[in-house]
């Protein structure tokens, strides 16, 4: 019982008694842990706001779900519409609600995860060529979405039975109109307030709408009442266009007209289906962007390839039914998100390899101090007669309490910061597993670390080559190599997860850098050494000396400094070489200092962008949609962009010019010269087989690859203006301006002025807008804040590391020191000694750590594809900043510097007696 308790209370003073080296252990341990928890929580977060940034980016007709047939939807009451259809509706929209919905609870899980319920509307109506007329619209939830600025809601005006009957007196028995027909009884209409001002229609007034709006009979239309629309910015808006506002153009002869888009009762939509040929019923399930996360993007990309793949049909129609096809215009915009995060995910894990590794390593050489510290009474209990066991039971437990409770607190820590700092982010499942090893390692390094004391040769005697040193250096060497010819030549995995090759990789030739520093710099030492015997004074071959015979530095410390430059070399480089991507990306995609793009400009255009204060030139691209492709004998159908060659190249100036200089468009004789889009050339084959475009032959004259200004689409063909009337005879559509400023001027004042004057219906973007829309992308934010806090915690870990070194060389360095001040040394020996100890490994590490560094982004480019994070075609090419990397080098400079700065200025002191006693007793 006495024993026992003297051998608790043993134990409880040796392990309350120098507490120091235990407490940064603890501290290293509890740090790390913390980092293990958050990290992936951060990264994942990131990339769940980056997917969610490009898919809510989309306009709603581009990213929803959608469906269009050109017949109204059958009648009828249905089985479970939705709780947000009218109930007075629901006896005609029942049947087309509770269809669509059935079709969406029939999809997957992810699909059915990120839409919403269906929303619907028809529209009435097909206008000819350059003719003003009013389209129908009937929605059964429009009341909801409008504010009834005058007069009342349309109501139908008869009755079912009446309308039929006033019908068939104006067909005859093919259902065709006969000759000198009535018109049918009245509709009431509601017209937006705008648009009843444009078209000055007043209420109560009844017009006729007959062919230019598509009736087969005339169709009187009475105006009850105007609205606004209670929120204009609503998605729907976007879907039911035409309807706010009225859509004004002009034809050839610069001749306006207006075109108004009105809201009958939506219960009378099926009374109008065979009058007009223009019906069209359009449906749509919205997607909600905040419902998609990037892990389950993969998944819903495949299942909506395969939900579209999945022929449907319109709910309610018997027999062989309508078949209805849906299309998902995200898609594009998923497989984007998709590669950019895969390619976050492996240039993150191949930059923060060498970083894991460091940690590793500190955490190592902080056990290390802490066994240390108890090698003094390790000897003594050794000496007495404690086993081996008892020894490594000793520091085993010590290691427990220095790992488990801090690795929790630290995990506890990483999670509350994720919840205050990234809301909504999940833990996940992986997460104990980092903190658990990390809590286990002081303990394991202790047990395999703690022997019998065997008594110690002199510190500074020569150490006795290792049989196994060029064994495990081979073994490194080889597996790099074997390593990086593997994810050269494979890739990395298509997966958002972590590829183990990717971080074993870099780890593996940051170590092969640490090897060739170990074995260069001592032959550097060698000559030194050789310099200073000749030389007055003995603090350099004393220091060179030591540095040889008793190097103070390991690989551990030579590899955390290695890591760390290379580490903030190689951030520099990847942010360089993506910023100039993206640059040169948002130029190309701006085409000129300013851009004005929109579905159709008049005549008019060009003179109205030169009247702006500003603006030197403007070059007009004009649009042939759809434009017959012949190429042997293969037929296609491609956008043709038609420019004015010299008017282009005067606008483009410096920008990457649309047309290559070498590339000839031909004068306007002979046939058209036509340039191609890379994908479409490659597709059809054209430089090799005989061209036609529309009607008239053509001749190959180029391709290009990179981004264009005047489409998205990698599907175009290029011709010079000059050949319009040759290629077709109708007249091409104007769709993107070109300004260039006068010297001076700013582009974006004048992009501000030509918003003003051209309204909201034109897009005006600059270079920098576009170049701002990248930079706004959460993906580009988290790789720069990713690789920029990188470069502080490799410092911070090479601090630490350096602090560990010396505190574990303090010992021999206070001996030396001793004897050196009894001989008359002056205290300046000290910091000489200090310095021997670290700067020559520290030179060496920051040579060859700025040589890795400088290659490791050419690894990182070979086999990770960067064009997601400069949305530029080509990938970005190698380039160096110099603000960027002074800027990061400097950081990692200046925290390593400070922290062991601060280190140094606490150790350096000793006492002279205490030591010359610590000799004697040794």
């Amino acid at each position: 019982m006495t024993g026992g308790l003297r051998t608790r209370r043993l134990l409880r003073v040796h392990l309350t008694s120098g507490l120091g080296a235990t407490a940064t252990v603890a501290a290293v341990v509890a740090v790390l842990a913390g980092l293990a928890v958050f990290a992936p929580l951060a990264v994942g977060s990131m990339l769940d706001a980056s997917t969610r940034y490009r898919v809510s980016s989309l306009s709603g007709p581009v990213r929803d779900l959608s469906t269009s047939i050109a017949t109204p939807p059958a009648p009828g009451a249905g089985t479970a519409p939705t709780a947000s259809l009218p109930q007075e509706y629901r006896d005609t929209w029942g049947t087309w609600d509770s269809g669509l919905r059935d079709i969406l609870t029939q999809a997957p899980a992810s699909v059915r995860a990120v839409h919403g319920d269906a929303d619907y509307y028809v529209r009435l109506g097909q206008p000819a060529r350059y003719a003003s007329a009013t389209n129908l619209d009937f929605d059964p939830r429009f009341a909801s979405r409008i504010t009834v600025t005058e007069g009342r809601l349309p109501r139908a005006t008869v009755t079912e039975q009446e309308w039929n009957v006033a019908l068939e007196a104006r067909m005859d028995e093919n259902w065709r109109p006969v000759d000198g027909a009535e018109a049918l009884p009245a509709t009431e209409i509601v017209l937006s307030a705008a648009s009843a001002d444009e078209v000055d229609w007043e209420i109560g007034e009844t017009r006729i709408s007959e062919a230019e709006s598509g009736w087969v009979l005339p169709v009187p239309l009475t105006l009850v009442g105007t609205f606004e629309a209670v929120d204009p910015s609503d998605p729907h808006w976007s879907r039911e266009v035409g309807v706010l506002e009225p859509s004004i153009a002009s034809d050839p002869d610069g001749v306006p007209y207006v075109r108004t888009t009105a809201f009958a009762a939506p219960e009378t939509y099926h009374r109008f289906g065979h009058l007009n040929g223009g019906t069209t019923t359009e449906a749509w399930y919205p997607l909600q962007p905040e419902q998609v996360t990037a892990a389950a993007a993969p998944q819903l990309l495949a299942d909506l390839r395969g939900f579209l793949a999945t022929p449907h049909r319109a709910p309610g129609f018997g027999g062989p039914g309508v078949p209805m096809s849906f299309q998902a215009g995200v898609m594009p915009t998923l497989e984007g998100a998709i590669a950019q995060n895969q390619a976050l995910v492996s240039a993150l894990a191949m930059l923060v390899a060498g970083p894991i590794g460091v940690a590793l390593a500190v955490l190592v050489l902080a056990c290390r101090l802490m066994h240390e510290n108890r090698r003094s009474a390790l000897d003594l209990l050794a000496a007495r007669g404690a086993a081996n066991g008892q020894l490594r039971g000793v520091l085993g437990l010590e290691g427990l309490l220095a790992g488990l409770v801090p690795s929790a607190v630290g995990a506890g820590l990483g999670l509350a910061i994720a919840a205050v700092a990234l809301p909504g982010a999940g833990p996940a499942s992986a997460l104990p597993v980092v903190p658990t090893l990390l809590a286990l390692v002081p303990a394991a390094v202790g047990v395999a670390t703690a022997t019998r004391s065997r008594g110690r040769e002199r510190a500074d005697a020569p150490t006795r080559r290792s049989r196994w040193r060029p064994v495990v250096e081979a073994a490194v060497l080889a597996l790099a190599i074997l390593a990086t010819a593997l994810l050269v030549l494979r890739g990395t995995e298509a997966t958002a997860a972590v590829d183990p090759l990717a971080v074993a990789a870099p780890l593996l030739l940051a170590l092969v850098a640490c090897v060739i520093t170990l074995r260069l710099y001592p032959v550097a030492l060698r000559t030194l050494l050789a310099r200073e015997r000749s030389r007055a004074g003995f603090l350099g071959v004393l220091g060179a000396a030591r540095a040889l015979r008793d190097p103070a530095t390991g690989v551990a410390p030579v590899l955390a400094l290695i890591v760390g430059v290379s580490f903030a070399v190689a951030s520099a480089v990847v942010l360089s070489m993506v910023q100039t991507g993206a640059m040169d990306a948002a130029r190309a995609t701006a085409g000129a200092d300013v851009q004005l793009s929109a579905s159709r400009f008049d005549v008019e255009a060009v003179t109205t962008a030169e009247s702006v204060d500003g603006v030197a030139a403007v070059a007009r691209i004009d649009l042939l949609r759809s434009a017959q492709l012949k190429v042997d004998q293969r037929l296609s159908r491609v956008s043709l962009y038609l420019v004015d060659r010299e008017r282009l190249d005067e606008v483009q100036g410096e920008f990457p010019r649309i047309v290559p200089a070498d590339v000839s468009l031909g004068d306007g004789s002979g046939p058209p010269q036509l340039l191609f889009s890379e994908e479409e050339a490659d597709r059809t084959d054209a430089a090799a087989l005989p061209v036609h475009i529309v009607t008239s032959e053509a001749e190959f004259a180029g391709a290009v690859a990179e981004a264009v200004p005047f489409t998205s689409s990698s599907s175009w063909v290029l011709a010079d203006a000059a050949y319009a009337e040759q290629i077709s005879d109708d007249a091409p559509i104007p769709v993107r301006l070109l300004v260039r400023t006068a010297p001076g001027a700013d582009p974006a004042a004048v992009a501000a002025e030509l918003r003003e004057k051209f309204g909201a219906g034109v897009r005006v973007t600059t270079a920098a807008d576009a170049l701002d829309a990248v930079y706004a992308d959460p993906a580009f934010a988290g790789l720069r804040g990713a690789l920029v806090a990188g470069v502080l915690v490799c410092a911070v870990l090479s601090a630490v590391a350096v602090v560990v070194t010396l505190v574990l060389g303090t010992r021999p360095r206070r001996r030396i020191l001793a004897l050196l001040q009894t001989l008359g040394a002056p205290p300046r020996a000290g910091r000489g000694l200090v310095a021997w100890e670290l700067a020559p490994a520290g030179i060496a590490a920051l040579i060859v750590g700025s040589a890795l560094g400088l290659l490791m982004p050419v690894l990182l480019a070979s086999v990770v594809d960067l064009r997601p994070f400069t949305r530029g075609l080509a990938p970005p090419s190698y380039s160096v900043d110099p603000l960027v990397l002074l800027s990061t080098l400097g950081g990692f400079a200046a925290v390593t510097l400070l922290v062991t700065a601060t280190a140094l200025a606490v150790t350096r002191r000793a006492r002279v007696a205490a030591v010359l006693r610590t000799v004697e007793e040794t």
